[in-house]
């Protein structure tokens, strides 16, 4: 395993702008990830996320506050606590992931909001997992609340923390 950082903090504490300056500190062409980017309707209220890919800046869909009136289909999503997930993205990040650990270039991994959801087994907890295996250098950035179930589930003994606050 290389080393593991993981950037905590509170809730809107600034734990993506962190993870995304970290990624541009990087020499170019060394770093890939993913960053949960907030999204909000024209009226300014907020709606979901979209992921983002770090090296392209290729940005899709992911996540969405659930609908009442709407039911997701299982196969293209799932419901999480008050968001439904789209399967699609999760399945090409984690595709990408995997080409990211094949490409001898890429030193550096980046993930955002590691928490609840991979600890349930969905979300970027294959993932993970594998990045955890490898020799990459990984950034992580994970809830002040689940630091602990987190580096526990996924046995992660040894890594650095940055707090961010408010």
């Amino acid at each position: 395993m290389g080393q593991v950082t993981i950037i905590t903090g509170e809730m809107d504490a600034g734990k993506t702008t962190e993870l995304v300056r970290r990624y541009h500190e990087l020499p170019g062409g060394t770093a890939d990830g993913f960053a949960s980017i907030k999204v909000f309707s024209e009226q300014g209220a907020f709606v979901g996320y979209d992921l983002k890919r770090l090296a392209t800046e290729k940005t899709v869909p992911f996540i969405r506050l659930s609908r009442p009136d709407e039911a997701p289909h299982p196969q293209d999503s799932f419901i999480f606590d008050r968001f439904t997930f789209l399967r699609g993205p999760l399945a090409a990040a984690e595709q990408a992931v995997r080409d990211i650990l094949s490409d001898p270039l890429i030193r550096t991994i980046l993930l955002d909001e590691i928490g609840l959801v991979e600890l349930q087994g969905n979300g970027f907890c294959s993932a993970l997992k594998v990045l955890l295996e490898s020799d990459k250098d990984i950034y992580l950035c994970v809830n002040r609340k689940n630091l602990d179930p987190v580096t526990k589930k996924f046995e992660i003994a040894a890594y650095q923390l940055i707090e961010v606050e408010d």
